[in-house]
């Protein structure tokens, strides 16, 4: 049943039907609440315009693909702080950007709108040399 409904979910982002899928992964994260169809309930709500609501599921979550994607709402809501906070927890200085060269991406983003330069071209350096 839960592949069904992730099936199905997956199906509607295909062809642009975000509120058909945003419904069906709602009934797949009330039947089956993992972090994964939580990640895939937030893919449905940023697809829709919605960071706000992917910023509150995500609020306090560990997997690296969910640190992504709170990153990616607070960078929608201009919470750019908070966003690079997320990506570059200063607590663990040596603690990998997740997401890989997508994470880069988007903290170079961050940065070119601190308009620090510096770290800016190392992470965009780094997103271009993972792509080749």
């Amino acid at each position: 049943m839960e592949t069904l409904l992730a099936e199905s979910v997956q199906n509607s982002l295909g062809q642009f039907m975000y509120h058909n899928a945003i419904f069906m992964c709602e009934r797949l994260c009330a039947e089956f609440p993992t972090e994964t169809n939580m990640q895939l309930l937030v893919g449905c709500y940023l697809h829709n315009q919605q960071a706000y609501a992917a910023y509150h599921l995500l609020k306090g979550t560990s997997m690296a693909q969910s640190r992504y994607l709170f990153a990616l709402s607070c960078f929608q809501m201009d919470l750019l702080t908070e966003a690079e906070t997320t990506l570059c927890p200063p607590n663990e200085p040596t603690a990998e950007v997740p997401n890989g060269a997508a994470g880069h991406y988007l903290l170079g983003l961050i940065y070119r709108l601190f308009v620090r330069g510096v770290e800016r071209y190392e992470h965009i350096k780094y997103n271009l040399c993972s792509i080749f």
